[in-house]
């Protein structure tokens, strides 16, 4: 004979969890919460840029494990704040589970489908933002012809040329540069950069931005890797489509 365990028999403390996952005032608190976070790291970011400068330099988790972890007192929020999104996430996919767990009619399928597409595309976005920060980073600064710099990942990037073109009357029409990149000392992709025209390798981007003449032809790159950009676009329309879905729906039906 099988036994049936009901929701009543639970544990006390594993129904109150429960319930408070479920709960609507999670979630306007957890946003609450975030937004008084963010509050505080608009203003601690700007005191101290020595801190917060390097966030963008290389993977999010590197950083937060050493000049983070080393000044608690200044970047408290941000530990804080990455624990209320992980709150909001968990708060999230228990709502989504819950309402799938109800019973469906073909007269309401739009409207109890609309908000689980929303959610699920807030959990790609925050997909995307994780993949993005713990394994993506964002460098910039200037390189002059013939010159060679080291990159994550065992690349490196060498700056053979820069071509200007000009008018008959001097003024500069065009621009490009010829790079080259190289992984574990071995070219793997070279090409022509230019406005709008980046060189892409194995998700990263280089990018030339302008071009300085103080010291000679020198260009400004970005080289930039984002893994989970496709994830938060992705999140990003479905978001958007399960909550204009939604407006539809509840707007016909008042």
């Amino acid at each position: 004979m099988g036994i049936t365990i009901s929701p009543c028999s639970l544990p006390y403390p594993v129904v109150e969890m429960k319930n408070f996952f479920l709960s609507l005032k999670t979630t306007v608190w957890t946003l609450f919460g975030l937004v008084c976070l963010f509050f505080i790291g608009s203003y601690q970011m700007p005191m101290h840029r020595e801190i917060f400068s390097q966030m963008n330099e290389g993977p999010l988790i590197h950083w937060a494990e050493g000049t983070a972890a080393k000044n608690v007192w200044q970047t408290w929020w941000f530990f804080s704040a990455i624990a209320g999104l992980v709150l909001l996430t968990i708060n999230t996919i228990v709502c989504s589970l819950q309402t799938i767990k109800a019973k469906w009619s073909h007269s309401d399928f739009l409207l109890r489908t609309s908000p689980q597409v929303t959610h699920i595309g807030f959990l790609f976005i925050m997909i995307g933002h994780l993949l993005g920060a713990g394994w993506g980073y964002k460098l910039s600064g200037m390189m002059s012809e013939d010159s060679f710099v080291r990159l994550p990942e065992n690349r490196g990037l060498y700056l053979q040329r820069i071509f200007v073109q000009t008018d008959t009357a001097g003024f500069m029409q065009d621009w490009s540069a010829e790079a080259s990149l190289y992984e574990n000392n071995d070219l793997v992709k070279s090409g022509t950069l230019g406005p709008n025209k980046p060189l892409f390798y194995k998700g990263t981007g280089i990018y030339v931005k302008s071009l300085s003449f103080e010291t000679g032809p020198v260009a400004l790159l970005l080289i930039a890797k984002d893994p989970g950009a496709v994830w938060a676009l992705a999140g990003g329309i479905l978001f958007m489509l399960g909550s204009v879905t939604l407006l539809v729906l509840k707007w016909n039906n008042a």
